[in-house]
């Protein structure tokens, strides 16, 4: 058996608090994007009574919505890679 063949053994990441915290930003920024979407799709009114109440503040909920999401998982990223398990084994010596 070469050293190709070997298979890689699956690594986890491990849920650590600012994790869950990052994950909870992500999910506010999908409330926000779907909040837009949907004002586009379906009109005013539909999830809530006056949010968005114009065409101007769907665009900008969609897009605030969207950079949040971007931004959180961009920090969820970076805390996975803080772990031991993802970070430099000390495999490439510079």
């Amino acid at each position: 058996m070469s050293t190709f063949d070997r298979k890689k053994p699956k690594i986890r990441p491990q849920l650590t608090l600012p994790i869950f915290l990052w994950a909870l930003v992500d999910v506010v920024g999908m409330l926000l994007v779907s909040l837009g979407v949907v004002y586009f799709v379906y009109g005013a009114g539909r999830i809530f009574a006056r949010f968005p109440g114009s065409t101007a503040e769907a665009a900008i909920v969609l897009a605030a919505g969207a950079g949040i999401m971007i931004w959180a998982a961009g920090n969820i990223v970076r805390e996975m890679v803080k772990q031991p398990q993802f970070g430099n084994d000390g495999d490439d010596a510079r």
